[in-house]
């Protein structure tokens, strides 16, 4: 490796003492001089790191949601109150491959074919102009322990 300019030390006797600032670099840094020679695994590593946070923080989560949701459309049967995506709620009344007959409406007289994709939930209408119960969950902690 060629000295650099600014590696040269010049001590008051006139001489030249690359050799200790060769050997001050060498050993500064986390990895050394490995990462001043190999620039673009630089650029590698930090695009695996941001590949790795992104995975962790948005597709799996996402994945983990979709597969909750799944089961809990194969688990649906005749007979079980659901929710629609769009938000109609419905009893089934026959069931296919692909497909769930729902009844909507209160006289049980309308007959619509729906996607399973587009059932979003088991439940319940609430037909009274109570709300319902609310549960208190417990109370997390901040990162910091404060709240």
């Amino acid at each position: 490796m060629v000295p650099f300019l600014l590696d040269t030390v010049i001590t008051p006797g006139g001489e030249a003492a690359t050799e200790t600032a060769t050997k001050a670099t060498q050993s500064s840094g986390l990895f050394g001089t490995w990462m001043a020679d190999h620039p673009v695994m630089l650029i590698v590593i930090y695009c695996v790191v941001l590949l790795l946070i992104m995975y962790f923080l948005s597709i799996r989560p996402t994945q983990k949601k979709e597969k909750k949701l799944a089961e809990l459309r194969d688990a649906v049967a005749i007979g079980d109150s659901i929710v629609t995506n769009s938000g109609f709620y419905g009893k089934v009344v026959d069931m296919t491959y692909d497909c769930a007959i729902v009844e909507f409406g209160l006289n049980r007289g309308v007959r619509i074919p729906v996607a399973k994709t587009e059932i979003f939930g088991i439940a319940e209408p609430n037909m009274s102009n109570e709300a319902p119960p609310v549960e208190e969950e417990p109370k997390k902690k901040g990162l910091f322990r404060r709240g």
